[in-house]
């Protein structure tokens, strides 16, 4: 007999538990770039956020839900392994420390745990980060810089370097992650090798990804008519958190609609929210706040575009009737 797995994975074939492994193993390539650009840094850095992220869940949800039988809640680690490669190396334990506790005590476990969190824990522990740790946020390093110096992870770094935004980068170092920005998220290469394991092992939805791709590559013409160069584009796409969004943040069971129509929907937004801050606002802002915007109305999506049992018109109208 089937075994009933919690929500959002319901109907799913794998345990959640076996689903959040290959997620796991997704994210992989893309660390194991981050520790060799970056150091023991990122060690350190990875082992406070997902053991604090796991921690968290586990007792809150120990004390919270006693009649529940426990399992493994792997997806814990996911957030605090995502939230390492959204940060610089140079970020100190403590400002990890306190967005790991913001994302498991205040997105998720008090709306219920694993499934039933409105925002995504990850990005709401970056936009966390935003505003309590600004200056730490902006002082990213070059890589090979400090490989083995844990001086930072105590205060973090104070003077800012900013991201790189040069259109001479060597494009083997942009397909390689060799630039300045945040731990994990410049590889093409291994962000996309990340992305051949959820396909193989059938976890990935493209509607919303797509529907985010299309508007950065097509608005990108018209938001930057004034300075419309390949090798510009190309350098924005991947330096910024682009690729790591779209691929992991936008592929969340969680906090995405549930309809394909829906996730198509929430991706075009998404992407349209995303230039309009990269053109008129701050970078990083606009790869965390805009899928944590539409975050909160996938319950509307989820109301208005639920797909509708058979033989009936439509499943909100029965219900309120």
């Amino acid at each position: 007999m089937k075994r009933k797995q919690l929500a959002p994975h319901i109907h799913a074939d794998q345990p959640a538990s076996v689903r959040y492994i290959y997620v796991l193993l997704a994210l992989l390539p893309a660390w194991i770039g981050a520790v060799f650009y970056y150091g023991i840094r990122v060690v350190v850095l990875s082992a406070v956020s997902m053991g604090c992220f796991f921690l968290s869940d586990y007792i809150v949800s120990r004390r919270m839900y006693p009649e529940q039988s426990y399992y493994v809640d792997l997806s814990s680690l996911i957030s605090g392994l995502l939230l390492v490669l959204m940060v610089p190396a140079s970020t100190s334990v403590w400002a990890v420390l306190l967005a790991s506790l913001f994302g498991s005590l205040l997105v998720k476990q008090a709306f219920g745990g694993v499934g039933t969190n409105i925002l995504n824990p990850a990005l709401a522990s970056r936009a966390f980060l935003e505003f309590t740790f600004p200056v730490q946020m902006t002082a990213v390093e070059a890589p090979f810089s400090g490989l083995w110096h844990l001086s930072s992870l105590l205060n973090g770094k104070p003077a800012a370097q900013m991201v790189s935004t040069e259109t001479s980068v060597p494009w083997m170092h942009i397909l390689s992650g060799r630039i300045t920005g945040m731990a994990g998220v410049t590889s093409i290469v291994l962000l996309l090798i990340g992305l051949l394991i959820l396909l193989e092992r059938r976890l990935f939805r493209f509607e919303a990804p797509a529907g985010y791709f299309l508007v950065l590559i097509f608005g990108y013409v018209p938001f930057y008519w004034d300075a419309l160069r390949f090798d510009t584009f190309f350098v924005w796409l991947c330096t910024g958190g682009l690729l790591l969004v779209g691929i992991f943040m936008l592929n969340d069971y969680s906090t995405i609609p549930m309809d394909p129509k829906g996730r198509f929907l929430f991706g075009l937004i998404a992407g349209l929210l995303t230039l309009v801050m990269y053109r008129f606002g701050n970078s990083t802002y606009a790869m965390v706040f805009p899928v944590l915007m539409m975050n909160m109305t996938t319950p509307i999506f989820d109301h208005y575009l639920r797909p509708r049992a058979f033989s009936k018109p439509s499943w909100y109208r029965e219900v309120e009737e």
